[in-house]
């Protein structure tokens, strides 16, 4: 099942703790989920450390790969290690400059959190000034959960989304900004996906009535559920199936459900 062309994202989390294995990468996850739900197509997921060349280099090359929307995660925090944007910056070739509206927005969030007894100050401390410097031409997107706006960049058909790295940050900023999104995604086909029994605990075997499957009904990819072998075991195969209607991406999942059956009983 190839995706159409206009419809690929690729998904760069950036951060030094998920190269150490101390924090897992739950974002990454979940956007891509979000935006294979949308029809949209992740070409890929990338993990890179808290390093303005490696998070430019890895935009460019997504740039150059065809991707129209590069999302990122992580570091638009205050710390010093928090760098996306210089980053993004580079790979745009834009400044970094204080955007007013992000600096009205930080203002206000620490103002709230200070009014509530989050925070002792709500002063704009340097480091909190860092939150509203975003590259040039840069929309920011406010959120109601931390203090960091999400930013948006659009270059032509070419768009990056710098999300936060806090999940529950991550997912309202990307709510806010995904209209946006997919405004640029050519998407539009209906995604339905199911998960069958095989009746078979030997993955080997599957894989032959899987590829029959695909190559007979277009529009949908079947992958098999591996797990450890066991004289019960009875392996899921995951149906996706892709058509410009529901209805449609419905029909083909049944019909290579069927077939899959139809396969495996043949193969014994």
């Amino acid at each position: 099942m190839s995706p159409e062309s206009g419809t690929a994202v690729e998904i760069v989390a950036v951060g030094r703790e998920l190269l150490c294995g101390r924090t897992v990468d739950t974002n990454s996850a979940w956007i891509a989920a979000r935006l294979t739900d949308a029809g949209a197509h992740v070409a890929r997921i990338i993990t890179v450390d808290d390093d303005p060349p490696a998070i430019a280099a890895a935009i460019d090359e997504a740039r150059e790969r065809g991707a129209v929307v590069v999302i990122t995660t992580g570091g638009l925090g205050p710390t010093g290690d928090d760098r996306t944007l210089v980053g993004v910056a580079a790979a745009m070739n834009r400044r970094i400059v204080e955007h007013p509206g992000a600096l009205a927005f930080v203002a206000r969030r620490y103002a709230e959190l200070a009014a509530a007894g989050a925070v002792a100050d709500g002063a704009l401390t340097p480091p909190r000034r860092k939150t509203a410097c975003l590259p040039d031409g840069a929309e920011p997107i406010e959120q109601a959960v931390g203090t960091a706006p999400g930013v948006f960049l659009a270059d032509g058909a070419f768009a990056i989304v710098a999300l936060p790295g806090v999940p529950d940050e991550m997912r309202a900023i990307f709510e806010a900004a995904f209209p946006r999104v997919r405004e640029r995604l050519a998407v539009g086909d209906a995604i339905v996906e199911r998960e069958v029994q095989s009746g078979s605990g030997d993955e080997s075997v599957i894989t032959i009535a899987v590829e029959r499957v695909m190559a007979a009904v277009p529009g949908v990819y079947l992958k098999s559920l591996a797990t450890t072998f066991a004289p019960d075991c009875d392996l899921r195969v995951r149906i996706t199936a892709r058509a410009p209607t529901r209805p449609e991406a419905e029909e083909r999942a049944d019909r290579a459900a069927a077939r899959l059956a139809a396969e495996l009983d043949a193969l014994g």
